[in-house]
């Protein structure tokens, strides 16, 4: 009797470590790919590895642009800046993308526009996005 319980304990335990290892991804941390579509038109802008830090930051893996995230529940926000030439002159954009958090793949709205700005603003541009979890080693900045 004593045998047969503990063989159904390790089988239960067993069967434990299995599913935890086995649920889905709670968070963003993590490495993704990252694409942006102009709109109206639909068209593909950019493609991006950006790694998302358990601190809450951010970086791009193939971009010099970095920042800071947060999630609400379902609702995952992150924002930063990114330096640029425009018109042969150094300047900063700020950039939000803000969409519902998924495990594997999430897809919402991101723009893009110069700071300091006094609209109209010389560079504003929003686009719709999509994440592709690609896995939890991130390449490393750029």
């Amino acid at each position: 009797m004593k045998k047969n319980f503990s063989q159904v304990l390790a089988a239960l335990c067993i069967g434990c470590a299995g599913s935890a290892s086995a649920q889905a991804q709670t968070s963003p941390v993590g490495y993704w790919a990252f694409v942006s579509y102009f709109i109206p038109s639909g068209a593909q802008h950019a493609n991006q590895g950006v790694c998302f830090k358990a601190d809450n930051t951010w970086y791009g893996t193939t971009q010099n642009w970095n920042g800071d995230w947060f999630q609400n529940g379902s609702e995952f926000e992150w924002y930063g800046t990114a330096p640029i030439v425009y018109n042969g002159q150094p300047v900063n954009i700020a950039t939000v993308g803000m969409s519902q958090f998924a495990p594997s793949s999430m897809s919402g709205n991101y723009a893009e526009w110069i700071v300091p700005g006094t609209p109209p603003l010389a560079w504003d541009k929003h686009y719709t996005y999509q994440l592709v979890y690609q896995g939890a080693v991130c390449p490393p900045p750029v």
